[in-house]
C-alpha cells in the first residue's frame, strides 16, 4: 500500500474551487480576434463551396483516404 500526503502552501481547496467556479471572461481584443477568425473561416468555407466544381475528382478522393502515412501518395508533387 502507499500513502499520499499533500502539503498546503497557504492555498486552500476553497480558493481553488472558487477559481474553477468563476470562469474568466476573455478580453476585448481576444473576443475580437476570435470573431475575426470565425468569420474568415466561414468565408473560406463559402469560397470553397462556390468553387467546388473546379476541384479535380482524384484530388478529392485522395483527401478522403488521407492518413498520416499516406501523404506521399497524393496526386500532386510538392
Amino acid at each position: 500500500m502507499s500513502t499520499v500526503t499533500t502539503y498546503s502552501s497557504g492555498y486552500s481547496a476553497t480558493a481553488a474551487a472558487r477559481e474553477a467556479a468563476a470562469p474568466k471572461r476573455k478580453g476585448l481584443m481576444q473576443r475580437f480576434l476570435d470573431r475575426l477568425i470565425e468569420s474568415r473561416m466561414r468565408r473560406a468555407e463559402e469560397y470553397i463551396r462556390m468553387h467546388r466544381h473546379l476541384i479535380p475528382r482524384d484530388l478529392e478522393q485522395a483527401g478522403w483516404q488521407l492518413t498520416e502515412r499516406s501523404e506521399d501518395s497524393l496526386p500532386f508533387v510538392r
